[in-house]
């Protein structure tokens, strides 16, 4: 078993082995993968590590570099994913060894940091707790629409609030979009940092097929937006952001998320498994701290159930370099698990799901 990086001729193979990995979304691994070598701009072969046997890729694993926000800090990252093992050879240590063969390569590519998001078995969070990472477990939201909004709109108010879908042409509102972006997750540690290029690519780097992207205008400024996808058959919000003041109207554009729709093209990626009043009868939602669009949704008739969740997989792998860039220092004998432990509570996490790998 020999265990490298990717030839630029190995591409279609690689796709090929991950078409075996059937996602939820209607699609397969390998289509992500095509997905991700045309249109993620950090990607390339030496960021794929496969496992070969007599000539063919076994198992693989991606490595996608990125910038995350921790303590204010912009941290060099990777991000592990496409994380795969045939189902005949898997229980041999074939995944451990990529793991540790990526793990070293970030090393020396002046990675700091290395962050996965656990999946179903085999991949769990116990899976990676035993290779030396650390696992955050967090909680998700629920939002379900109750009969009655909790207050009535007043004469006018929805003539407030001009909802729009948002594509790669609309640059006016995209650079918004952006701002928001900057401006909502800069405080948040785990967000990644997206420069122009990754921008570029967003619409096309995505958790499933199709997404659906809106932003909300209040006398004609864009003041919020939301991404969201069908993620493992239920709707998602996968991505969302607010200036300040404008708790109400991502309040009022989460609510038009769960309307359903005569023709509802997410019902459509879906394959017509699930019916438009049943997908949107409810969405999950990242983990979050805003008070002020916790009490807007409520006004709009929203309530939200806390749920579960192990976000995501963390460890440390140049932690000289990780603790110096944050200017905390290390306490005797602390390892990469102790210091994260240390720095980083669970509530204080915030992970996009448009941003996971």
């Amino acid at each position: 078993m020999e265990i490298r990086t990717l030839g630029s001729k190995e591409r279609l193979l690689a796709a090929s082995l991950l078409d075996s990995w059937r996602l939820a979304e209607g699609w397969s691994a390998g289509d992500r993968f095509r997905r991700q070598a045309e249109f993620d701009p950090t990607w390339s072969d030496e960021n794929v590590f496969i496992a070969v046997e007599q000539e063919k890729p076994v198992a693989l694993l991606s490595v996608f570099p990125r910038r995350l926000r921790i303590l204010g800090h912009e941290i060099p990252s990777g991000g592990i994913g496409n994380l795969y093992t045939l189902p005949e050879l898997r229980g041999q240590g074939i995944a451990t060894e990529l793991i540790d063969s990526a793990c070293d390569a970030m090393r020396t590519r002046g990675l700091e940091l290395a962050v996965t998001f656990p999946g179903h078995s085999p991949a769990t969070p116990e899976f990676f707790a035993k290779r030396g990472w650390h696992t955050w477990g967090g909680q998700q939201t629920i939002l379900r629409r109750e009969s009655e909004p909790a207050r009535r709109k007043t004469a006018g108010e929805d003539e407030a609030f001009e909802i729009r879908a948002v594509s790669a042409g609309d640059t006016r509102i995209l650079q918004s979009v952006k701002s928001i972006h900057a401006a909502y997750s800069a405080s948040r540690s785990g967000t990644v940092v997206r420069d122009d290029l990754l921008w570029a690519a967003c619409f096309e780097l995505l958790p499933a097929p199709r997404e659906e992207f809106w932003a909300v205008r209040r006398g004609g400024l864009t003041v919020a937006y939301v991404r969201a996808s069908i993620v493992d058959d239920v709707l998602t919000i996968t991505e969302f952001g607010r200036f300040e003041d404008g708790a109400d109207a991502l309040a009022r554009l989460i609510a038009s998320l769960l309307e359903p729709r005569a023709d509802d093209p997410l019902c459509e990626a879906a394959d017509g498994r699930i019916a438009s009043d049943e997908l949107r009868s409810f969405a999950v939602l990242p983990a979050f701290d805003d008070i002020g669009l916790t009490v807007a949704l409520e006004h709009c008739g929203i309530r939200s159930h806390p749920m579960d969740d192990a976000r995501a997989s963390f460890r440390c792998v140049n932690l000289i370099g990780f603790a110096s860039r944050l200017d905390v220092d290390l306490l005797p004998e602390e390892d990469g698990t102790g210091l994260l432990k240390r720095i980083l509570p669970p509530d204080g996490m915030v992970f996009w799901p448009v941003d996971r790998f």
